[in-house]
């Protein structure tokens, strides 16, 4: 068979868009002694489908499978404690005292150091380093500015958010391409 025909089935299998004659073509090409040597790597995958669809269950597999069903409802009925059953209410009250705890302790790293003003004790003269240098706190840690202009500042935050905007937009557009293609592919399988 002809390389680019080969080829451009691939493309049609890659994109899951061949019909089931198609990849029977495929099948039988990869199963040929002699192919193209770039299209080698597929062999084993296209062999491995044809290894698969070659197996076939035992002629007991139904009454096995329906045996094991019997006997595990037998077991279940026979014995109560063989299948043990726990409440999910049990830990509840363990699952809601660490909530609470981890919501109160969140709660605290949030509000202490907002409500802390750096100045010490009452009466005391003592300063925080954050009030000795004019900057920003968040939590503990202090945050200085970047930039002495706010013009500047903001034309830094709106080239980040416009590259940012921009990579969005592509993602977007890629994310509809293929949401497209699917649904015209599952449209067309639908209608016939």
């Amino acid at each position: 068979m002809e390389h680019a025909v080969i080829a451009a089935l691939l493309e049609k299998y890659w994109s899951a868009e061949t019909t089931v004659e198609e990849e029977k073509t495929l099948a039988a090409y990869f199963s040929q002694p002699s192919i193209a040597p770039e299209l080698e790597p597929y062999r084993d995958l296209f062999g491995w489908y044809a290894e698969e669809a070659a197996l076939t269950p035992s002629q007991d597999l139904e009454s096995k499978i329906l045996e094991s069903i019997r006997q595990a409802d037998n077991a279940q009925h026979d014995s109560p404690a063989a299948v043990p059953v726990r409440p999910l209410y049990r830990h509840a009250f363990r699952y809601a005292a660490a909530a609470v705890v981890f919501i109160g302790l969140g709660i605290y790293l949030i509000v202490q150091p907002a409500g802390n003003t750096g100045t010490g004790a009452p009466g005391s003269n003592r300063t925080s380093p954050i009030a000795q240098t004019g900057s920003h706190a968040v939590g503990t840690a202090a945050i200085t500015d970047t930039y002495d202009d706010p013009q500047a500042a903001l034309a830094a935050i709106r080239k980040a958010l416009f590259t940012a905007s921009v990579k969005m937009n592509k993602g977007k557009k890629i994310t509809q391409q293929n949401m497209d293609r699917l649904s015209e592919s599952w449209q067309s399988a639908v209608n016939n």
